[in-house]
């Protein structure tokens, strides 16, 4: 399945390619992914997440870590459902009634616009050191992360993707990954407003609990497309069923 590069979150900015190619996964390979994936090590599951994808179209090596982390649920999704729609069930976080909601890709998951300028970078003052930060792609990013994954200092995928934020890793990955975590005061204020413009371009879903709304109470609830957690099996059975036509008894 072809995906256009403008429709990512970065809206293919500076790509010399004007398409991806990601596909479903087969049942052989659902098979080998639950059976392989290192779910309790969310460091290593992150790299093997990323690895899967490759296999798709080496291509992604060159985008942006922000379009990779949506790229990673929509292979999920095209997975799971035939027509890109997906019926999320999470539990009301005030009441607890389960609310159910299809979301439609082409419809309901937006980015937050994206800013030419920012794209080009920016230069930073970061616990008194002067920094070029820049987006970085995947083939920049995982020379950080695999130094994080060889080591294990930090396993925090959101602080080492911050870390990879700043160009110079290779020379100086003590001062960096030291003024990162000692941030405080407006430096962590600076560390999140990059987080936010690098990489939390996903805008969150807005479903509504019926059932707060009756009891008169705020019935908004914000999900995340990112922290949805496909299971493979279950979500294919809700989001591809099958009608008395599939199996005839004799």
């Amino acid at each position: 399945m072809e995906i256009l590069t403008s429709q990512l979150p970065s809206g293919g900015y500076g790509y010399e390619f004007p398409s991806l190619t990601i596909r479903p996964m087969t049942f052989m390979e659902i098979c080998g992914y639950n059976e392989n994936v290192p779910t309790d090590d969310p460091l290593a599951k992150y790299m093997y997440d990323i690895k899967v994808l490759l296999r798709d179209d080496p291509k992604i090596l060159d985008c942006y870590i922000m379009d990779l982390d949506f790229l990673i649920f929509y292979k999920k999704l095209i997975t799971v459902s035939g027509d890109l729609t997906y019926t999320l069930s999470i539990n009301c976080p005030k009441c607890g009634e389960l609310i159910k909601h299809k979301i439609d890709l082409n419809t309901d998951v937006h980015f937050s616009q994206i800013d030419p300028q920012i794209m080009d970078g920016a230069v930073i003052e970061l616990a008194g050191h002067r920094y070029d930060v820049q987006i970085p792609t995947v083939k920049s990013f995982m020379k950080v992360f695999e130094t994080y994954l060889r080591y294990r200092k930090i396993s925090d995928i959101k602080m080492i993707k911050t870390i990879a934020m700043i160009e110079g890793f290779d020379i100086k990955a003590n001062q960096i990954e030291a003024d990162v975590l000692g941030a405080r005061h407006e430096d962590i204020t600076l560390l999140l407003a990059l987080r936010e413009l690098y990489y939390d371009r996903l805008e969150p879903i807005q479903l509504e609990c019926s059932k707060c709304k009756e009891d008169g109470r705020e019935a908004s609830v914000a999900v995340s497309v990112e922290s949805l957690t496909v299971d493979f099996f279950r979500d294919l059975c809700v989001n591809s069923p099958i009608d008395g036509t599939k199996i005839l008894f004799k």
